[in-house]
């Protein structure tokens, strides 16, 4: 199992940027994404107003009284992109490994799978569930709620907070991957999960260490034959050189 942890992590490397170009082309639809424009125009009066801070047009004071307001209308206006983001992380780590028989684009390409711990076919239940803490989907739902039911005044402090626990996580699921024999993390604990070579993958490796052991036997085979030669050669040099002594 422990040969899976280097493939995991450039399997969730590639898996993450797909889901990233994925969100980004659909977050620019104005059918998902109605707040594209006003965030857009948003964002640049937050540049305008940091630019004005740079060149001490406005004091420190006055730019975060005007940013922090703004800050607030940019994290609700990205909402709808939040949204789109989760759906996706929901489909391509959840629903797409059911259909490919545990397997994301990544996890293909770099020839591991998602079996269950215990060797029962995985349920989508249990890819969702492995999906909604691998893609921190609990904490983005929390961040939306902290934007749509609190003001622009408490909100920061208590979202900050929230972001720090998604990030914990994150941390502890890549620990325990790294660390443990097994590769299991936190996301393959709460989904009863492990990750594994492919049979093809299996293979291969098996068919390396038979050709390794065949060429350590060879090696094994030809050094007892050399020895054997430079023995033989010894005697006969001191038989020769015994005759030679005995006139013989």
């Amino acid at each position: 199992m422990t040969g899976t942890v280097f493939k995991r992590i450039g399997a969730y490397i590639l898996d993450i940027l797909i889901v990233s170009m994925i969100t980004t082309v659909l977050a620019n639809f104005s059918f998902l994404n109605p707040n594209k424009d006003a965030y857009s125009e948003k964002y640049n009066e937050l540049v305008n107003v940091y630019e004005q801070y740079e060149e001490s047009e406005i004091s420190e004071q006055e730019y975060n009284e005007a940013a922090i307001p703004i800050s607030y209308e940019l994290y609700r206006l990205n909402i709808p992109t939040v949204l789109v983001d989760i759906v996706c992380i929901l489909l391509y780590f959840g629903v797409l490994p059911y259909f490919m028989k545990g397997q994301t684009i990544g996890k293909k390409l770099f020839q591991i799978r998602i079996v269950s711990a215990n060797d029962k076919p995985v349920s989508l239940v249990q890819y969702l569930l492995r999906a909604t803490v691998l893609g921190n989907v609990l904490i983005s739902i929390a961040s939306i709620l902290i934007i749509t039911l609190m003001n622009a005044d408490n909100f920061y402090i208590v979202y900050e907070n929230v972001n720090l626990v998604g990030y914990i996580i994150m941390y502890i699921t890549l620990f325990m991957v790294l660390v443990r024999k097994d590769n299991r993390g936190l996301h393959d604990f709460v989904a009863n999960t492990k990750v594994v070579l492919t049979e093809e993958e299996m293979k291969e490796r098996l068919a390396k260490i038979e050709e390794e052991q065949a060429v350590l036997e060879k090696e094994l085979e030809v050094k007892p034959k050399t020895k054997e030669k430079t023995v033989t050669a010894k005697t006969t040099k001191v038989k020769k050189k015994n005759n030679k002594k005995t006139g013989a």
